[in-house]
């Protein structure tokens, strides 16, 4: 079992993503509006490639990607990385891969340390679409949540119409959602306030929609585009293990794909 990541930072962010080539009307852009119902499209299918320059070399070692279409389009994605913008040096950070599904997905590889980062995407039929990109330094938790956890629970948002008798007359499903709540004990103060909290103070508490993983040794596809509930309350306590162990409770909130 692997402890929980979040990808939040995103160093494409850092420059202005460039594209092989775009459809018109879905802009390269539109990649880091943290939006999933935006998208970039390719205007073809074959091989195309989402470049950014950030400017100094820049760490990374996760992506994420959420809104795509690479199951359907039986894509082969993967990640490269250069100091001399691909002329002599290309160095692949993440082996090419094709997701199980178009739901969101996130991958972790080996840290490298590059100026120029690159999403190659490899179709033989179907151009490629991609709503999200995170690309950056994943933030891995120093213990798992514990029992009992419940990865993904889904509530139906719906209005439905009834009869003065009570009997229902139509009902319409308008999206099912999710409320992750995932408990801590015993985590080290030291990660607490070394790590987690500038994480929650720069994307989590500002309402940045990040990407969450529970466990991706045994449910490698089980990674959510959530963001934290704006009623959320944050308590970080120190238990019964003294001061050098905190808990805590965190919550996230994902509609389902």
């Amino acid at each position: 079992m692997s402890n929980p990541i979040i990808l939040a930072e995103n160093i494409i962010e850092l420059g202005t993503p460039a594209a092989t080539d775009t459809a018109s009307g879905y802009d390269v852009a539109n990649i880091t509006d943290r939006r999933p119902y935006t998208y970039w499209q390719a205007n073809a299918a074959g091989t195309k490639y989402v470049t950014v320059d950030c400017g100094v070399a820049t760490t990374a070692d996760a992506i994420g990607f959420v809104g795509h279409n690479f199951y359907t389009a039986s894509a082969q994605v993967s990640v490269e990385c250069s100091d001399d913008n691909f002329a002599a040096e290309t160095i692949e950070a993440l082996a090419a891969f094709t997701p199980a599904s178009d739901r969101a997905v996130l991958k972790v590889f080996t840290s490298k340390n590059k100026r120029y980062w690159r999403i190659k995407m490899v179709t033989a039929a179907v151009a490629a679409k991609i709503g999200v990109v995170l690309l950056g330094d994943r933030v891995t938790f120093n213990t798992a949540p514990v029992a009992t956890f419940d990865p993904f629970p889904e509530s139906v948002i719906a209005e439905t119409a009834r009869a003065k008798s009570g009997h229902i007359i139509a009902s319409a499903k308008r999206y099912v959602s999710s409320r992750i709540v995932a408990e801590f004990r015993g985590v080290l103060d030291s990660w607490i306030t070394g790590t987690f909290k500038t994480l929650w103070d720069t994307y989590l508490a500002e309402l940045y929609p990040f990407f969450w993983a529970w466990d991706l040794t045994n449910y490698s596809t089980a990674a959510y585009w959530v963001v934290i509930p704006e009623d959320f309350e944050l308590r970080i306590e120190y238990g019964d293990l003294g001061l050098t162990y905190r808990d805590m409770t965190l919550e996230f909130e994902a509609i389902k794909e």
